[in-house]
């Protein structure tokens, strides 16, 4: 895109572009405090260095000018001061829009018959000798929420490695690595040997932890096949057949907990939590879920509603089924993909860690800005 002209208003900046885009028109007061120049912008921190309060309410521009380059429009002010402006700032800011340093690619809404027996798999050797495989494994995980790691050597070292080409891991009160049996070392069902119906984790942290990793180490046994299914496909399909229902987990706060190991810990959420109109986090967890209590009819809304969840959730249909097993790395969205098992016989070992979600974005945008 480019810049075709510039025309100074009352109003603000209106900057023609020469692309199939609409004019755009930048008010002055956030122009003024979005300008590039080193006392509005520190170049190094990235921080604002200008005090937005003190910016008059009626600041406005006398005169807009391109760089001979075009890649930069510059605005003179009533005191006399500059501020400039990237063209690609501008224009990724061309209508209101929220603050984002994403390039998230489209998600794909998963069934069982479009997984099939083609899950996005990455090899350990791609991921451990470059960047450009660490890429291919996140964006698998951006788009499907979830990714297997071929040929990782089964141990809790080469595990732990393999997570932090991500980053560092997060310590919770199941340490920052786990490597455990079904030995009920911790109050979780996850330390038994039984069925775990599909759920996320940490719906009783408020930050729950944005990704998961496990590595099946050992199973000397049968069953215990892990289960994914995807929430965001279960939010479209609840969505369409009953807004009523998807209404309500998405207003509802529910609680989850956990009790035990010396730690009480509690967050609230609905299990459909929307951001700026689009589905940003799916939080289901049974198990875990704090007692608390509504008005009759809204009780019964929201128990209705969850049936309807659980039904989609345990539907053959929509469940992506796995048998791990030593050498693959099972890697998935928390905040989307519900995860599961089913009960097995025999010894198992499992071990594993959290990630920050943030630190999985901030990990794929630095990806992505390097091999752009």
């Amino acid at each position: 895109m480019e810049i075709r002209s510039l025309q100074v208003r009352e109003e603000g900046l209106l900057v023609a572009w020469d692309a199939a885009a609409p004019d755009s028109r930048f008010p002055w007061f956030w122009l003024r405090d979005h300008g590039h120049e080193e006392a509005t912008l520190h170049p190094i921190t990235l921080q604002r260095q200008l005090f937005t309060a003190a910016v008059p309410d009626d600041v406005r521009g006398t005169a807009a000018r391109l760089e001979e380059d075009g890649r930069a429009v510059v605005v003179v002010w009533q005191d006399g001061g500059q501020s400039h402006y990237p063209r690609d700032f501008l224009w990724a800011f061309r209508e209101p829009c929220p603050g984002s340093a994403s390039r998230a690619a489209p998600a794909v809404h998963w069934d069982a018959a479009a997984i099939g027996a083609r899950p996005p798999r990455v090899s350990h050797e791609a991921i451990m000798a470059g960047d450009d495989g660490v890429m291919r494994w996140l964006e698998a995980v951006e788009v499907y929420g979830f990714c297997l790691a071929d040929g990782v050597p089964a141990t809790p070292e080469d595990t732990a490695a393999l997570a932090r080409r991500i980053g560092y891991l997060r310590a919770t009160i199941f340490g920052d690595f786990w490597d455990f049996t079904a030995d009920l070392a911790k109050a979780d069902t996850a330390y038994t040997n039984l069925e775990l119906r599909p759920h996320t984790d940490g719906t009783y942290a408020l930050d729950a932890p944005g990704l998961q990793l496990f590595h099946c180490l050992a199973f000397t046994g049968h069953g215990g096949e892990s289960v994914l299914v995807d929430g965001f496909r279960i939010a479209e399909e609840l969505r369409a057949a009953d807004p009523e229902a998807y209404a309500t987990l998405a207003t509802v706060g529910v609680s989850g907990q956990y009790v035990g190991d010396g730690a009480h810990l509690m967050a609230t959420r609905p299990v459909f939590r929307e951001e700026q109109g689009r589905l940003a986090q799916v939080t289901f967890n049974n198990y875990d879920r704090a007692p608390f209590r509504l008005p009759d009819a809204e009780m019964r809304a929201f128990y209705r509603a969850l049936k309807a969840f659980e039904a989609l959730a345990g539907a053959e249909r929509l469940q992506w089924r796995h048998p791990l097993r030593p050498g693959e790395v099972l890697m998935f969205d928390n905040w989307r993909v519900l995860h599961g098992r089913a009960a097995y016989q025999g010894a198992r070992r499992l071990c594993g860690a959290y990630l920050n979600r943030e630190d999985f974005e901030s990990r794929l945008r630095l990806l992505r800005r390097a091999s752009a």
